[in-house]
């Protein structure tokens, strides 16, 4: 495939997401058809089904956009360290508010997060060297489902409470549980 190809076959599926989400804004997933997507999207099934077998695979698509982007913000910025991580991740998700309030009506959320336990480990080589991760490659998944674990259910309650508190202040009260006498 040329580069032109390439480029438009990534638009498309862009635009296929993109209208799956304005689409949920409206129904919930269970609800929505390969039909109102295409609409949504202004192209034709055969159009939607050279790129995606289903909506789930839309979805899925989505997901790794989304997870894509929240590493790049995090690699380019070139943090190392960990509170810098769990800052940019809910800013990341801060700017994608409606977005996760969409997932959470249609009870997408334990898919999302699903998606970011496989990811914590390329965020982490890319954080921190590979002789890092080789050197904690025993304890390395069992701190990543920690972590991971516990950033998901604080996006979950922050999600739940509508996202009021600004993701600093939220983070800023994260260190300071953790650096109290609480625990």
């Amino acid at each position: 495939m040329n580069n032109t190809n390439g480029l438009i076959a990534e638009q498309s599926k862009k635009t296929i997401a993109k209208a799956m989400l304005k689409v949920m804004k409206i129904y919930d997933y269970k609800e929505i058809t390969v039909t109102q997507i295409t609409q949504e999207a202004q192209v034709s099934r055969k159009t939607f089904y050279r790129h995606f077998r289903d909506k789930d695979e839309v979805l899925k698509h989505l997901f790794d956009s989304l997870y894509q982007e929240c590493i790049s913000s995090i690699t380019n910025r070139g943090i190392h360290h960990y509170w810098d991580v769990v800052q940019c991740f809910f800013d990341f998700w801060e700017k994608h508010s409606e977005t996760l309030k969409l997932m959470n009506q249609s009870n997408l959320l334990p898919q999302l997060f699903e998606e970011s336990y496989g990811r914590s480990f390329e965020v982490f080589r890319s954080v921190k060297s590979e002789d890092i991760a080789e050197h904690y490659k025993a304890q390395l998944p069992y701190l990543l489902a920690y972590s991971i674990g516990g950033m998901n259910s604080m996006l979950i309650k922050w999600i739940e409470n509508g996202m009021s508190i600004p993701s600093s202040t939220l983070i800023s009260c994260l260190k300071e549980g953790f650096s109290s006498e609480l625990l």
